[in-house]
């Protein structure tokens, strides 16, 4: 059966799921609290999804979105639409329904997966989004919305055969946009193929059978990118309905999971949780850790508490990790001064990744000096979706530019110093201030707002807002970030508010953003956090 004949045929990485089914056949293949799914159950039941997406008129490309929080399906159904020769969609689970609803009509999304937890969003999506053809409920069924497992048993589980193009498209993952709107990153299969042969070449740690991946943060943001090479080296997607340092090392010591990915602040969590010296961590080879920077005098302690098994990796939605790669024998606590200091980079660039430090003019800068990090090659992403000018603006001359502005020293290691894009990082999340300040703008009593990251010792970086208040109006801090719950994220939200006269600007008028930024940063030796 073929799907797409518009650019040459790419394996489809449904095969590959396939082949794990076969190989590992009866193993554990998912853990979900008491959920276990063998190989050939994952295998199964994907296939069950293609094809029941394929029988109400998915084509090549149709996009289908899941919105849900950690759960089994996530895997089965993203393994399920690749199958169908689809394009999937993660909507994050803690976005507001006005933002799931914007990412579902830009995409034109037609079928989408919503669990209970999220089921009271259906209505206003039902309403407004107008592409969606079928909606699934996991966990529950209403009218109009088909029950999971009813929906899925009536199809075969055989491997629909689907033939994909290598322009085809493969995945649409939306990032917080600078215009206040999130972007949405193309990938083909021809950029997933080439990502997953840069994981798989970068790999320095043993990741087999005897491996257990425990999935802490949400399946759709970070922690995705392991799945599905969990799956084919037949080691053990373990899920966590959420992140809690009781149940991440609960579920360590129960499950000997081996590996896992974290970003700072769950990292620094765990530190403070208190149970670290009573064991029950020794499985752990590797702890995967980035999406944001991390202090060294954090680092330094979790080293202390876990050993040397932490592995840095570096990349963005526009380019995936691994990037650039700093593996545990060189995170050297009490190495010499120089390998002391590698504790504050991101590592070298991981081994065929193109990448280079460049000025305005797009000329490499010499060694030592600033530039922002930009790669290239087939890994990183095709386009964005649909925004021709944002596309142009981030992907200039060949390069995808990552608005990370780093330093390389001698040997070629990289240390991120501030950040070119207004972007706040945290908890590990990308938040674009031009996002918030949108929506505290629609408050009526506020004339001006900007927002900016501000240092924190948890969160990396928190989220402050300064406004100007309309001439009369009245409003408080609590008053204005109650005004933003149910329209943004609650990671989003202002954890800071100060009401101002004014704000500075330039003589055209702009905010001058980094003016405001600088001064909640002085005294300290980089501009990330």
């Amino acid at each position: 059966m073929s799907v797409g004949t518009s650019s040459p045929q790419a394996f489809n990485p449904g095969q590959g799921i396939d082949w794990a089914g076969r190989r590992f056949g009866g193993r554990c293949a998912v853990v979900d609290g008491s959920r276990r799914l063998s190989f050939l159950d994952v295998q199964r039941r994907s296939n069950q999804i293609a094809n029941a997406l394929l029988a109400q008129g998915l084509s090549a490309g149709s996009r289908v979105a899941k919105l849900m929080n950690n759960c089994a399906e996530i895997i089965e159904i993203g393994f399920g639409v690749t199958k169908a020769g689809g394009a999937s969609i993660n909507l994050h689970a803690r976005n507001s329904a006005e933002e799931h609803i914007y990412m579902l009509e830009d995409s034109e999304a037609e079928f989408l997966f919503v669990d209970e937890a999220h089921r009271e969003q259906v209505p206003a999506i039902q309403k407004t989004c107008g592409y969606l053809r079928h909606i699934v409920g996991v966990g529950w069924e209403e009218e109009a919305v088909a029950p999971y497992e009813r929906w899925i048993g009536k199809a075969s589980d055989k491997d629909p055969n689907i033939e994909v193009t290598l322009d085809g498209l493969f995945h649409l993952h939306y990032t917080s946009g600078t215009t206040g709107r999130p972007k949405a990153v193309v990938n083909t299969h021809r950029t997933h193929r080439a990502w997953m042969a840069n994981f798989f070449t970068n790999l320095d740690s043993r990741y087999g059978v005897e491996d257990a991946m425990v999935h802490a943060g949400p399946m759709t943001h970070a922690s995705y990118s392991f799945i599905e090479i969990t799956f084919l080296r037949g080691a053990r997607n373990v899920i966590l309905p959420r992140f809690d340092p009781e149940l991440f090392l609960d579920a360590v010591e129960r499950e000997r999971g081996t590996t896992t990915y974290l970003v700072p602040a769950m990292i620094l969590m765990l530190l403070e949780s208190g149970r670290l010296g009573r064991g029950g961590v020794s499985s752990l080879h590797t702890i995967n850790y980035g999406a944001a920077p991390i202090s060294e005098e954090n680092l330094r302690r979790a080293i202390e508490a876990f050993g040397p098994v932490f592995r840095q990796v570096y990349g963005l939605t526009e380019a995936r990790q691994p990037i650039a790669v700093l593996p545990p024998w060189e995170h050297l606590p009490d190495g010499a001064p120089r390998e002391q200091r590698r504790l504050a980079s991101c590592g070298r660039p991981a081994l065929g990744v193109t990448l280079a430090l460049l000025d305005e003019e797009g000329q490499p800068v010499p060694r030592g000096e600033v530039g922002e990090i930009c790669v290239r090659g087939d890994y990183a992403m095709a386009k964005y979706w649909k925004d021709p000018e944002a596309t142009a603006a981030t992907m200039r001359g060949g390069w995808v530019h990552t608005g990370d502005l780093a330093t390389e020293d001698e040997e070629g290691f990289l240390y991120i110093v501030d950040r070119k894009k207004d972007m706040i990082i945290s908890g590990g999340y990308n938040i674009y201030p031009a996002e918030v300040e949108r929506v505290l703008c629609r408050h009526p009593g506020v004339a001006e707002a900007v927002v900016i990251g501000v240092p924190d010792e948890r969160w990396g970086e928190a989220v402050k807002a300064l406004i100007v208040l309309r001439p009369g109006a009245q409003a408080d801090a609590a008053e204005l970030v109650r005004f933003t719950r149910n329209r943004i994220a609650s990671h989003k939200k202002p954890k800071f508010i100060e009401v101002v006269d004014n704000l500075p600007k330039s003589p055209q008028g702009k905010i001058l953003r980094r003016e405001i930024r600088d001064r909640h940063w002085q005294g300290r030796s980089r501009k990330v956090n």
